[in-house]
């Protein structure tokens, strides 16, 4: 079933095709009964200002004043960002600055409909739509808490679950920046037990106390650089060159995107390519290499190769003990 934001502005693209649709086509077209397509051509007419007639020996409508279009709506790159992730995706980034441009960008939907009329989150996604990656849930208070260190320059110490030790770790760190990737919230903080920049997932800090002091902060800059020069989000080792070779099906996704800032991508005759690119981190490339299967293969460093070649082959012995298991 369409609502009436989405029906008016598809009748609206309909009649101006010059193709004259009739009341039962357009009642076809919406699953809606004849007074409520009624009440959108009237809509249309009362309230977008728009010449709709109806013209009895084609038995459809047509725009007497082509002239006339609906409203349009001036917008900034963020307000139309907010919009388009939608209000699913507003509720599961609690407390973030996503809120108040949303509604910045409603009232001004509202103070250019004639009438003012009322514009709800609902039918905005109906008409735009946007599907998040997997959320993992962040405490809210945690959120803002951390985000004003950001903003305040506020020492914080922390209690930080690490998955890859298994350990619990306290330490301080003076907050930079909040940092969204892949549906996980990062603060991105110096850390003074490492001596270092360093990432820490919002859900896995245990506790966390925000210190009455103040620190100076790294440059907007330098965090840049250090966000850039990373694969995905991770920065664990010194910068490597890696190389992958890509089959030509998977070489027309590669081709497709930026997937650091120092790619190169080498053609081959065959429709294969070769990605080249520098990684701080082999691991998250690991993973990702993976996620192509069989058609991605390593070609330097050695000790990527290496890793991979080991993953392989213990992947590939779960599968031989899995079929064992199975036969019994």
């Amino acid at each position: 079933m369409s609502n009436r934001l989405e029906r008016v502005c598809r009748i609206d693209a309909e009649i101006r095709r010059g193709t004259y649709p009739s009341v039962k086509k357009l009642c076809d077209m919406f699953e809606v009964q004849e007074r409520t397509l009624y009440d959108d051509i009237r809509f249309l007419r009362d309230r977008m200002g728009l010449d709709i007639e109806f013209d009895r020996s084609k038995a459809g409508y047509f725009n007497k004043s082509p002239e006339k279009t609906l409203p349009s709506f001036e917008l900034t790159n963020a307000e139309v960002f907010a919009l388009t992730i939608g209000k699913d995706m507003l509720s599961a980034y609690t407390g973030t600055s996503f809120e108040p441009i949303l509604k910045s960008a409603l009232e001004k939907i509202y103070q250019r409909l004639p009438g003012k009329v009322e514009v709800n989150i609902e039918e905005l996604r109906s008409m735009i739509r946007f599907k998040p990656n997997p959320l993992t849930p962040v405490n809210r208070k945690a959120f803002l808490d951390l985000n004003r260190a950001c903003e305040k320059n506020l020492p914080t110490e922390l209690k930080y679950y690490a998955p890859s030790t298994d350990e619990v770790t306290e330490r301080t760190i003076y907050p930079h920046r909040l940092v969204e990737h892949q549906g996980l919230w990062y603060v991105i903080g110096y850390c003074t037990l490492r001596n270092d920049l360093r990432k820490f997932a919002l859900h896995r800090i245990q506790h966390y106390h925000l210190l009455d002091a103040r620190f100076e902060p790294i440059p907007d800059q330098e965090i840049d650089r250090w966000l850039a020069g990373a694969f995905m989000i991770e920065h664990r080792e010194s910068e490597q060159l890696v190389k992958i070779k890509f089959a030509a099906r998977a070489a027309n996704y590669i081709r497709e995107r930026i997937w650091h800032n120092s790619q190169t991508i080498e053609e081959h005759p065959d429709g294969t390519c070769t990605l080249s690119l520098q990684s701080p981190s082999l691991d998250e490339v690991a993973r990702w290499v993976l996620s192509y299967g069989a058609e991605a293969e390593v070609l330097a460093p050695s000790d990527l190769r290496d890793k991979m070649q080991s993953t392989l082959a213990k992947a590939l012995e779960n599968y031989k003990s899995s079929n064992s298991t199975l036969a019994t």
